[in-house]
């Protein structure tokens, strides 16, 4: 597998009326020189898809190559690219898991003769498997030539070669995001209040996941729901639940906050007494948290701070409890994302937040599933009651 790639892609007049033609997609602003010269361009620019186009040509052709299936990606388009031009396409594998078969790659896309970045992408990726319907038998067992060698995750479920995982609050906000991501390589488990949402897309997405209607705030219904299944058929916990945010003080809200800590306290110690039990394969647990909790509190949300400062200083309790089987215990932490409850941000809060992020994008829930994905394999064996900030160096 390839670490890095770069190579060079001439854009022509024709080249743009093609995709326009192909995507359907013929805004005058990529195709009509009178149009765009009325706008603060000044000339037609190329699709911003187009340039997407690109970035499935290093996944597809070059890392990690033909046995790629692209799970995620973010782009931002920091400047527009003028056509005609020659752009550079840079890409590096920024992580790569062979017992996952899961990596991320890092594409950027530069306008040569304006020495500007048009285009920069983060890309989760996952490798499929190839079946051979018949292979000469050895006397010596072939041995993976390669880190991209098909491997078997550990503590896989039988008959499918897959370890599962159980999933807490999976079906709104960055659940409903990392749930598709994690189906990909995991089998899954899934309990949440809700049913998946109304669209089809959605749906489909979730098809494949086994998901329980369980509301984790009526009495005894999680418990219930542990007691009938068992812990030696899991690999590992991934804990997304949230309840509704209210605005008020936390002295204002008691019935908030009481409602917060039975999701960030609460449950992940019915869990964790759980995957205590005897015959337990339970090696991993990772829990989502918020920058609002122990770094940033939002005084204005303060039943939802209160749960996930909670919970960060759980994590470091629950190492002892989990220790004698092995297993790990650890938090991510990311700012604000732009999905469910903060799916309403306005184009002012947004770029308020953005200036004040180093990396100068705000967090997108692939960015928090490459982290969750590094935390569930192998790799992070020695990382143990850490609590991680996905936040791009922001200062909200």
């Amino acid at each position: 597998m390839e670490r890095s790639c770069s190579f060079d892609v001439d854009i022509t007049a024709g080249n743009v009326e093609a995709f326009s033609e192909l995507s359907g997609d013929r805004n005058p602003l990529h195709t009509s020189a009178e149009y765009a010269r009325n706008t603060e361009y000044g000339r037609p620019i190329v699709h911003g898809a187009f340039l997407v186009g690109l970035v499935s040509r290093v996944l597809g052709m070059h890392i990690p190559g033909e046995r790629s299936v692209i799970l995620s990606l973010s782009v931002r388009f920091p400047k527009p690219l003028f056509y005609p031009a020659r752009v550079q396409v840079a890409a590096n594998l920024r992580h790569f898991d062979p017992e996952r078969r899961t990596g991320a790659v890092h594409v950027a896309i530069s306008d040569l003769a304006r020495r500007w970045t048009v285009l920069e992408s983060d890309v989760l990726f996952g490798l499929h498997a190839v079946i051979v319907e018949s292979e000469p038998r050895s006397a010596t067992p072939a041995q993976p030539s390669d880190e991209s060698a098909v491997r078997m995750p550990p503590h896989s479920v039988a008959g499918t070669g897959r370890s599962r995982l159980l999933v807490t609050g999976g079906t709104g906000g960055i659940g409903r995001q990392l749930l598709p991501e994690l189906a990909a390589i995991y089998d899954v488990t899934a309990v949440s209040r809700k049913p998946p949402s109304e669209t089809n897309a959605h749906r489909a997405a979730l098809s494949h996941i086994d998901l329980h209607q369980v509301d984790l705030e009526e009495e005894g219904a999680f418990e219930r729901f542990l007691e009938a299944h068992d812990p030696g058929g899991f690999y590992g916990v991934l804990h997304l639940s949230v309840p509704a945010m209210s605005r008020a003080f936390a002295s204002d809200d008691l019935p908030g906050v009481r409602q917060h800590l039975r999701h960030a306290v609460e449950v992940p110690l019915l869990v964790a007494r759980w995957a205590r039990q005897s015959g337990s394969t339970v090696k991993r647990l990772v829990l989502v948290g918020s920058t609002a909790g122990s770094t940033r509190p939002r005084p204005e949300l303060g039943a939802y701070s209160i749960g996930k400062a909670a919970m960060e200083h759980l994590v470091r309790l629950l190492t002892a409890d989990l220790a004698a089987q092995g297993a790990t215990v650890n938090i991510v932490v990311p700012s604000v994302v732009p999905v469910g409850l903060n799916e309403g941000l306005s184009e002012r809060a947004r770029n308020t937040l953005i200036g004040k992020t180093a990396t100068g994008r705000l967090v997108a829930p692939s960015d928090i599933a490459a982290v969750v994905a590094f935390l569930l394999s192998d790799a992070a064996s020695q990382v143990n009651g850490a609590t991680i900030a996905v936040d791009g160096g922001s200062e909200e």
